[in-house]
């Protein structure tokens, strides 16, 4: 998932929103049912009167999935949610325009509009291996991040996903498909490219995997990031019919996890 490689950015962000189509199949199928927004949440060191920056803020679930009552924003927080796609920045609006908290621009994550040291705390969620240059982006991140503030990133495993991804290559030469171990920011190397900009890095895994019951909900889910004629889409669809038929469940590995960052 380079940020030429994991699908089209600009069909799957920009022109549609192809990501709550992966988020609802996680949602539903995921073995780990604290679930993954909760447990980013959790990663998050908060005090009152933060400023915060979210990069590529997608649907802004992270935001949304507060679901114990332990859980809140900071209080007097202001936090600033920012994506490259209007249409995500719409969506988020539509969630959360009535919190005043809450503010909203698109933004590009390599040439930011924010003063130098002006955040507490940044976070980018599953998004690094989108942006063209990372240099470029991280820079950024460090410039706006105050001198005792946190960077958050979330990010995957190069074997997440890696029973789909073994039926992926059977059509290698046919279909190009996204495999994480193409993916130019991951858990595996990630804290090479973060300590270049940042003094302390941390990784901290979440520990889940997929149970999928519906072979539709998984073809919708692999179509939402890869382009595929509809004859390989039969042959897939019937693959995956035949381990749910035999199996009951299509059992899916899933590598995630969160690097935290100071300077």
């Amino acid at each position: 998932m380079s940020a030429n490689d994991f699908g089209n950015v600009n069909e799957m962000y920009v022109k549609r929103d192809t990501l709550s189509t992966r988020v609802d199949l996680h949602d539903k199928y995921s073995v780990n049912k604290y679930g993954w927004f909760n447990w980013v949440f959790d990663q998050y060191q908060f005090t009152e009167n933060m400023n915060i920056l979210e990069l590529g803020c997608g649907t802004g679930n992270i935001w949304q999935k507060i679901e114990a009552p332990e859980k809140s924003i900071p209080k007097n927080a202001k936090i600033i949610l920012t994506d490259i796609s209007p249409l995500m920045i719409e969506k988020v609006k539509e969630k959360f325009i009535k919190n005043a908290c809450f503010s909203f621009r698109v933004v590009d994550i390599q040439k930011t509009p924010f003063e130098a040291g002006e955040f507490d705390m940044v976070a980018a969620n599953h998004m690094l291996y989108h942006v063209p240059d990372m240099g470029k982006a991280l820079s950024e991140i460090k410039r706006v991040l105050k001198d005792d503030g946190y960077f958050y990133a979330t990010t995957l495993g190069e074997n997440s996903l890696k029973e789909l991804q073994d039926i992926y290559r059977k059509y290698e030469g046919r279909i190009h498909f996204s495999y994480s171990k193409d993916c130019t920011f991951t858990l595996e190397n990630g804290e090479e490219i973060l300590r270049k900009f940042f003094g302390k890095v941390e990784r901290r895994f979440y520990l889940d995997a997929l149970e999928v019951t519906s072979a539709d909900d998984l073809m919708n889910y692999i179509v939402s990031y890869n382009k595929i004629t509809q004859d390989v889409y039969n042959e897939m669809y019937e693959t995956i019919k035949n381990v749910i038929n035999k199996e009951d469940v299509f059992k899916i590995r899933k590598d995630q996890g969160m690097f935290i960052c100071t300077k």
